[in-house]
């Protein structure tokens, strides 16, 4: 069968027939032949599908496509037709795996189940926004000889040149006016496959498509060069195509030959880069996972192999199960027990060391909890790549560095180290690395709740406060340890006008309504209304300042007996610090913008347009129900405020929810383990102060605290304002020297938990 973009090669077996059909998309100016040695090398069940688009092979009279929507559009509506009730695979080379990603997509979107879409040797769709400007003759050119799609004497014929160029030419355009951050991520097992002479994409590069699945993504290498499914093909199909249920091999049985895994679910380590110190990942352990062989009390190493395992976490949990399974080969060398514990959703994995206690003991755990998803690196341009753990300038770069496999590479190597000498504690250490943090339904309290008695611990560590310099930049001034979380609540606003051509706009339509109400929303204000341990924080902090007029403010603000100088005060606070942002979400209920969704058709005016912001706020300060009710009135009947709360609960009962969250207590002072943090400060930052503190952001302590287990939180390194702006941001980093620092705090606090401390 042959239809004008799909080529069925071979005899096609019938439609309704099971088995497989391989969609293949060729690299830039190239079209199906690229593919010819593919045929008889698949399994015996499997039919091969080759685009040929217009003007090129068989169709170069006609005019090339430039645009990527148009393009997928046509081949998934072809894919459509043909496929019958075989299962789908995608396969793109280069550009072609930007096609075949867009026309999974187009599929997903219509109800055509995908089983596997395979980039090979191509860009991710981030690396795309849409500005890449014109492209010339030269272009072409540049990019023919660079690649060695051809003969370099060949292009110099003329007649050659004329049938050549126009396609490179044409799919150069379509690459620059691509934007890949329009298109939603798909679901859909993906397989990244990387050639190992490739000089164009190398690994790193091609890695980067584990964020564009929501689903399992798999990495591959194979020998050879940017074209290797034509010059390796048995290794490119084997890479491509293996696992895939009932496909039997081809009489040649060339599927398995070439193709070397790298991680059994991919997100393993990646390259190492020369100058990061002393981590390095070796050949996949046999149950898929990955091993750490630099060494696991040196911070700076682990952070770096932590950040190398890409654990984004898309909203409903990340794939964790590579990660612990290295946290399990270190903590193992080490002689430490561990256990991993799977959740309903496969490869999304809780993991626990445990270091015994040096004799019999009355003391419940000390339980150091980390979580090892991060928010996903995609949306917004980075100047290094978010997963290779790069080190410049004294600061390590990467997803997840500050928030907070920083933190957790602090906790691994204090605690080794410990392991290392030989200590005998008073209580058994527990590390747990929690999987669903950010997001997703099985994070710490849902294994609480499906594991009762599991975990019973005398108190908890984790991500919290922060140690702050003077105004200098260098001098340490303060450092904090969180004893309560503030609480968020999602809130959705929605305009509305009517939906028209847009021929015809007019005064009021919701998209400018929109803007304007989340203008108002944006002046607004919270009262300042430190709470108990803000107060305490900031009656420090004016002690520790060597910023007069700050400290002046500070104490204005805490002696205030009106609102109205307590605002003033408070604003001077915000105003005055280092960290405006951090002490001003200290200080009072506030909110951010997070997304906005209006419109469906290029010529239609559309007749809603939503946005959802996030209102956080302070245990013991405002009222949730009165916070909503006066942001109701400030926009009037502009606009709908609705409360998001979890499916099938009303309002009033998120609002209760929260407030539950809010009434539960602080952690206590007056602890062992808050007096040793006290100490390890003196001893790693004499002269500063140490406090208990409000953390102005939302963790996994709460399930802890209303069990009355005490929770405290730290990030024991010193941080500026440049890097709280970038946590969950473009290029999160952390300080070398301030990690190797921070992971001695971690040290000293426990070692006041050594038997006979």
């Amino acid at each position: 069968m042959n239809v004008p973009w799909l080529n069925m090669t071979g005899e096609e077996p019938p439609p309704g027939r099971d088995g497989t059909l391989v969609v293949c998309f060729a690299p830039t100016g190239a079209h199906g032949s690229t593919f010819a040695s593919w045929r008889g090398r698949l399994p015996e069940d499997t039919a091969l599908a080759l685009i040929t688009p217009p003007g090129r092979g068989t169709r170069v009279d006609e005019e090339p496509v430039t645009d990527m929507a148009a393009y997928a559009d046509a081949v998934a509506a072809e894919v459509r037709a043909s496929r019958g009730g075989r299962r789908l695979v995608l396969v793109g080379v280069s550009l072609g795996a930007l096609l075949a990603y867009e026309t999974c997509c187009r599929l997903l979107d219509a109800g055509v189940p995908v089983a596997r879409l395979c980039a090979v040797a191509g860009q991710c769709p981030g690396d795309f926004h849409g500005d890449g400007g014109e492209v010339t003759v030269e272009d072409a050119h540049a990019f023919v000889t660079g690649t060695g799609l051809t003969d370099p004497e060949l292009l110099a014929d003329p007649d050659f040149e004329e049938v050549l160029l126009p396609p490179v030419i044409a799919d150069l355009r379509l690459a620059a006016g691509y934007d890949g951050g329009r298109t939603p991520v798909p679901h859909v097992e993906l397989r990244a496959v990387w050639a190992t002479d490739d000089p164009h994409v190398p690994e790193v590069t091609v890695r980067r498509w584990a964020d564009w699945t929501r689903a399992e993504c798999t990495a591959r290498s194979v020998e050879g060069g940017h074209y290797a499914h034509q010059e390796n093909p048995a290794a490119v199909i084997s890479a491509c195509l293996d696992g895939l249920p009932t496909t039997r091999p081809s009489r040649r049985s060339v599927l398995g030959a070439g193709a070397t895994a790298v991680a059994g679910t991919m997100l393993g380590l990646g390259a190492i880069a020369s100058g990061s110190p002393r981590a390095s990942a070796s050949a996949p352990a046999a149950g898929g996972g990955v091993t750490f062989d630099g060494d696991p009390t040196d911070p700076v190493g682990l952070a770096v192999a932590m950040i190398r395992q890409n654990t984004s976490n898309p909203g409903d949990g990340a794939l964790t199960l590579p990660f612990a399974r290295m946290l399990q080969d270190i903590f193992r060398a080490a002689g430490v027990g561990t256990e991993i514990v799977p959740t309903p959703k496969e490869g999304n994995v809780h993991f626990f060391a445990r270091v015994p206690a040096g004799g019999p003991t009355r003391k419940k755990p000390l339980v150091l909890l980390g979580h090892s998803d991060v928010v996903p690196a995609i949306g917004d341009k980075w100047t290094t790549d978010p997963f290779a753990g790069d080190i410049q300038d004294g600061k390590l770069y990467g997803r997840g560095s500050l928030d907070m496999k920083g933190v957790n590479a602090a906790f691994v190597a204090a605690l080794l180290r410990h392991v290392r000498e030989g200590a005998a504690f008073d209580r058994d250490i527990v590390l747990w690395s929690d999987c669903d943090e950010e997001q997703g339904p099985y994070g710490v309290r849902w294994f609480l709740a499906e594991h009762p008695g599991r975990i019973e611990a005398s108190a908890v560590v984790t991500e919290g406060g922060w140690v702050l310099n003077q105004r200098d930049g260098r001098t340490p001034m303060i450092a904090s340890l969180t004893c309560n979380d503030k609480r968020s609540l999602l809130l959705r606003l929605e305009t509305s006008s009517y939906a028209t051509h847009t021929s015809k706009p007019f005064t009021g339509q919701a998209v400018i309504r929109l803007g304007e109400v989340l203008e108002q929303l944006g002046d607004w204000r919270a009262h300042i209304r430190p709470n108990a341990l803000s107060r305490q924080y900031f009656a420090e902090l004016a002690e520790a300042t060597t910023d007069r007029p700050l400290a002046e403010a500070v104490r204005e603000m805490l002696d205030a007996r009106t609102e109205q100088r307590r605002d003033r005060a408070g604003e001077a606070v915000v105003r005055l610090s280092d960290t405006p942002e951090l002490h001003n979400a200290m200080l009072r209920t506030t909110l951010a913008f997070t997304s906005a969704q209006s419109g469906y058709y290029p010529s239609i005016v559309p007749g809603t347009a939503t946005a959802e912001f996030r209102a956080a706020f302070l245990p013991g300060a405002d009222d949730p129900g009165r916070v909503v009710a006066e942001l109701r009135s400030l926009i009037g009947n502009r606009a709908t405020l609705t409360v998001v709360g979890n499916p099938g609960e009303s309002e009033q009962q998120a609002l209760d929810r929260l407030r539950g969250y809010l009434a539960v207590p602080d952690s206590g002072y007056d602890t062992d383990v808050f007096r040793a943090w006290r100490t390890a400060v003196r001893r790693t930052h004499p002269g500063v102060r140490a406090t208990a503190c409000q953390f102005e952001a939302v963790t996994s302590a709460v399930p802890f605290r209303e069990q009355n287990v005490p929770v405290y939180g730290m990030y024991p390194f010193t941080v500026n304002r440049d890097m709280l702006k970038r946590m969950h941001g473009t290029d999160e980093h952390i300080g070398v020297e301030a990690l190797r620092q921070g992971t001695e705090t971690v040290y000293q606090m426990l070692a006041g938990l050594r038997t006979g401390a």
